[in-house]
């Protein structure tokens, strides 16, 4: 009897080690379908399920514009996929739609969106921006029209037209997004300043 109770604890015991064993999860494991990864002021994603491949004339183009990009990843235009930051109302640039392909890549450790059509037509290019390197013309229009305003984030914005550099602000409860052109020209902003919603448009 004591024989029967023996074999049958070490059959469970068996039974148990197997269903615990990491060579028998094989059959259930779960697919990773994380779609994005961000941090602060920064735009990569990582992984995107939704990474497609682009024509040769749209490669080609790319490579001869950015020869420095790395970890470039590719995905068809989805505005919920865009950079965190970016307010796509300043920065006046015309509304995309899913035919457009976005390249998302580092270029010295430096994250990067580029936009590009089907024919391989770059249309513009954000990138996260140090306020420490600012153009002089643009440090002296935050001084003098954002006086007492902490800088919390900068993109900046190329298209075929101009530069210009969208800066997050806040003070104290107060927090305004602005964007201005390397002139030093405040282009537009909107936000809430002194209580009050301000939104402005000077282009």
């Amino acid at each position: 009897m004591k024989k029967i109770v023996f074999h049958l604890a070490l059959l469970v015991i068996v039974a148990a080690t197997s269903c615990n064993n990491p060579g028998n999860a094989g059959n259930s494991k779960v697919k990773d379908t994380s779609v994005v990864t961000t941090t602060e002021n920064s735009y990569k994603r990582v992984k995107s399920v939704r990474a497609v491949e682009v024509a040769p004339v749209i490669q080609t183009k790319f490579v001869e514009k950015y020869p420095a990009a790395k970890e470039v990843e590719w995905t068809k235009f989805d505005q919920s996929m865009q950079p965190v930051d970016i307010e796509w109302d300043l920065t006046g640039w015309p509304v995309l739609d899913t035919s457009i392909y976005a390249a998302n890549y580092t270029i010295d450790a430096t994250d990067y969106w580029s936009w590009y059509t089907t024919s391989g037509d770059w249309i513009s290019t954000v990138s996260t921006f140090s306020n420490n390197n600012l153009p002089d013309a643009v440090n002296q229009t935050l001084q003098a029209q954002f006086a007492g305003y902490t800088v919390t984030s900068v993109s900046k914005e190329n298209d075929k037209n101009r530069t210009a550099y969208e800066i997050k602000m806040e003070k104290g409860e107060d927090k305004m997004k602005a964007l201005i052109d390397e002139a030093g020209n405040v282009m537009k902003k909107k936000g809430k300043e002194n209580g009050q919603k301000v939104k402005e448009k000077n282009v």
